[in-house]
């Protein structure tokens, strides 16, 4: 799957994007909100993960302008260290379809990963049906 990465920490991106890659993913990565909506924009992903804090636009901002823009289409996963309901219930109604806690957690990782290649799978049959119709 394609997927982007937006987090402001070098040391915690590269390990995501090395995590990524030894998974099979195509990985793009941006150290903030803003880059990753350029990298975004340019090229629909499968998947973002985004860090919730990051200067410039933060995670919840960057999943409402993708919602917006591009509706469900991406499956979105929000990476952060808050980690209370209130935070959870943020993220998601700002779009996220999942929540993910720092440290990473390279098996949650995965099974997040699987959730978000069978819903892609299911987009990409419902356009085939679609298009025969």
């Amino acid at each position: 799957m394609k997927i982007i990465v937006a987090e402001d920490d070098p040391v915690s991106r590269r390990v995501l994007e090395a995590v990524l890659n030894r998974m099979g993913h195509e990985c793009e990565s941006a150290e903030d909100g803003e880059s990753a909506w350029a990298h975004f924009k340019a090229a629909v992903p499968d998947v973002l993960i985004t860090d919730w804090m990051m200067p410039g636009m933060a995670g919840p901002d960057l999943c409402r302008h993708v919602r917006a823009a591009y509706g469900p289409d991406c499956y979105v996963i929000m990476l952060t260290a808050l980690s209370g309901d209130n935070e959870i219930r943020t993220a998601i109604e700002a779009g996220a379809d999942d929540f993910l806690n720092k440290p990473l957690d390279r098996n949650q990782l995965t099974m997040r990963l699987a959730v978000a290649d069978r819903l892609r799978a299911l987009r990409l049959k419902v356009a085939e049906l679609d298009g025969k119709a």
